[in-house]
């Protein structure tokens, strides 16, 4: 072996820089800990054991759950076909859309139906306005009724 081939097969490896993990989430930092498991009020309890299989959340049973629950499917298919085309973000903005129209329907039924069919109570209060919007409903709120 000569003096150049037994150096090399000696020396270890060179290693690549370590970079920091970036994330493609465009969720904030923030607030990704908090919605990282979809969620702790009852409409999301009830989501994730109705459309977790196999301890992986199942998008066909989700949509399969906004339709028996009435939210339009023009809107469940626009998102179905944006999650089947593997779209950036495409996962997020259905769970996220959805489950608020989802919300919507609760709030006004105070229920829920399930994949197989029955009917769950749900308890789901409204949420309290913040930023923009909570000040603009005090503005309101303060302007003198017209006659």
């Amino acid at each position: 072996m000569t003096d150049q081939t037994q150096a090399s097969a000696t020396d270890s490896p060179p290693t690549a820089p370590t970079e920091p993990k970036t994330t493609k989430s465009i969720v904030p930092a923030k607030y990704a800990g908090k919605y990282k498991t979809g969620g702790d009020d009852p409409l999301a309890l009830f989501i994730k054991e109705q459309c977790t299989e196999a301890n992986a959340f199942s998008f066909a049973k989700f949509f399969d759950l906004c339709r028996k629950n009435g939210i339009a499917e023009d809107k469940v298919a626009h998102y179905e076909g944006q999650v089947a085309e593997k779209r950036h973000g495409a996962e997020g903005r259905a769970r996220m859309t959805l489950r608020n129209m989802l919300a919507t329907f609760v709030r006004k039924n105070g229920k829920a139906v399930a994949l197989d069919g029955s009917e769950v109570p749900l308890n789901l209060p409204k949420q309290a306005l913040g930023g923009a919007a909570a000040k603009a409903a005090e503005a309101k709120a303060a302007e003198p009724a017209a006659a």
